[in-house]
């Protein structure tokens, strides 16, 4: 005999599964707009804002998109590939970097202190796509953890290559530097 308790497990595991399932390799990112302070652009050494959307990641380039949280322990994360990254001469517009900053997710009281990190970014990296995510859009539309960063790899042709929440190990900075390399040759082809 079905019980109600039953039923109610079955539906929680399609839902959860559904939940988890809504980035992966080989799939598409769901789309999604930050209206509300959205992409940092820089006009001289002011900083102003301007809404963003997912329709915004080029077709044709590949993509390395950061998620991650506004708290300091995110740049811990993200330190040793940008290390690899910066160590790296990339041809400029070779591909896309995209960070999108979860201020949904940031610390009681750090509002300030972030945005002056972002704008100090913006300067020191004025061809990177930065994006302040206030209402957490992102997280919502990617299901996403909270409090971290995800590492998402898209190809020329928006289809995503890799994705990876928190630390990076060494084979996984290894995996995203190949499947980079891979899809920058791709792209010139």
């Amino acid at each position: 005999m079905i019980t109600l308790k039953k039923i109610t497990l079955a539906f929680s595991l399609i839902g959860l599964s559904a939940f988890c399932n809504a980035i992966e390799v080989g799939g598409t990112l769901p789309n999604f707009t930050v209206p509300s302070k959205g992409e940092l652009v820089l006009n001289g050494e002011k900083i102003s804002h301007k809404p963003w959307s997912t329709s915004q990641i080029a077709l044709g380039s590949p993509a390395l998109i950061f998620h991650t949280a506004a708290r300091m322990s995110s740049d811990g994360i993200i330190a040793p590939l940008k290390k690899r990254l910066n160590a790296r001469e990339f041809e400029p517009g070779s591909f896309q970097s995209i960070s999108i900053i979860n201020l949904n997710d940031a610390l009681w009281g750090t509002s300030g202190l972030i945005s002056s990190e972002l704008s100090k970014n913006k300067r020191e990296h004025p061809e990177a796509i930065l994006v302040a995510d206030e209402k957490g859009a992102g997280i919502k539309a990617w299901t996403l953890s909270t409090g971290t960063v995800s590492f998402i790899l898209v190809d020329d042709e928006g289809k995503i290559r890799y994705i990876k929440e928190g630390k990076l190990s060494a084979a996984d900075i290894d995996t995203i530097m190949t499947l980079l390399d891979e899809e920058i040759a791709k792209s010139k082809s």
